[in-house]
C-alpha cells in the first residue's frame, strides 16, 4: 500500500495566516499602547521621586526652600542650588545653548498645550534647565521678585525635548513646591487646581494640561487614555 503524505493545502495555510494577521492587528496596538503607558508612568513616578528627594536633602542641609530667598534678576537662581544635589546632569543654562539636549526657547515648535495645537508661552521656561542622566529634562520656573506671586515650579519632560510629542499633560508635567512640600500641579493646594479647566483634552486654555500631573499620579489608566487620544 502507498503511504499518503499528510500536509496543509495552500488554502489552509492562507486561512491560518489570515487569522493570525487579524489577531495580531487586534492585539498588537493594544500591547504597544500598554507598553508606552507603563513606560511613561514609570518615568513620571521615578522623576517625581528624584525631585522629592532633592528637596528633602536640601531641607536636611538647612538650605532655604523659600522662593523669596532666590532672585533670578540677581543671579540667585534656584535651579543652580537644586543642581548641587544631582550628579551627571547637563546644565543648559536659562535659555539653553544651541545643540544641547534641552528646550531652546527660540524654537518655533516649542511645547504645546493638551489640545496639541496651542504653543505655551516661553516665559515659563527661562529660569534654568537640567538634563538628568536618563535624558529626563527638568525646566524651572522662578519668577522675578515683585512681578508675580513667588513660586517654584518644575516642569518635567519625561523623554526630553528632542523626542515628541512635547505636550503638556502627555510627556510634560508640572510640580510645585509649596509650604515645604512637593505637590503635583492640580492638587487642591496648588496654583492651578481646576482639573476640568486645566486638564481637559478639549480645552483651548493657554495653560491646558498644567494640572494633569495630579491626574497622572492618582489615576491608574491616565497614561493609557492620553496615548490613545493622541494616536
Amino acid at each position: 500500500m502507498k503511504k499518503v503524505k499528510k500536509g496543509f493545502t495552500l488554502a489552509e495555510v492562507l486561512i491560518t495566516l489570515g487569522v493570525i494577521g487579524v489577531v495580531a492587528a487586534i492585539t498588537i496596538p493594544g500591547l504597544i499602547t500598554a507598553y508606552k503607558a507603563h513606560q511613561l508612568k514609570a518615568q513620571f513616578l521615578e522623576t517625581y521621586s528624584i525631585v522629592q528627594q532633592v528637596f528633602k536633602q536640601m531641607e536636611a542641609d538647612d538650605v532655604s526652600l523659600d522662593p523669596q530667598s532666590y532672585n533670578r534678576d540677581k543671579e540667585e537662581v534656584f535651579y543652580k542650588t537644586f543642581n548641587n544635589y544631582l550628579t551627571g546632569t547637563i546644565d543648559c543654562g536659562t535659555y539653553s545653548a544651541k545643540g544641547l539636549p534641552c528646550y531652546n526657547i527660540h524654537d518655533n515648535k516649542g511645547y504645546k498645550t493638551l489640545n496639541g495645537t496651542t504653543k505655551i508661552n516661553t516665559s515659563l521656561f527661562d529660569d534654568g534647565q537640567l538634563v538628568l542622566q536618563d535624558g529626563t529634562l527638568l525646566i524651572f520656573e522662578q519668577p522675578s521678585t515683585g512681578t508675580v506671586q513667588l513660586r517654584i515650579w518644575i516642569f518635567v519632560d519625561l523623554n526630553g525635548y528632542k523626542n515628541p510629542p512635547n505636550i503638556l499633560g502627555y510627556d510634560l508635567f508640572t510640580f510645585q513646591f509649596l509650604d515645604g512640600e512637593l505637590h503635583t500641579m492640580g492638587d487642591k493646594e496648588t496654583t492651578y487646581n481646576d482639573i476640568n479647566k486645566y486638564c481637559n483634552e478639549n480645552s483651548s486654555n493657554a495653560l491646558n494640561g498644567i494640572a494633569c500631573a495630579h491626574k497622572a499620579k492618582t489615576e491608574t489608566d491616565y497614561f493609557k487614555r492620553i496615548i490613545k487620544k493622541f494616536k
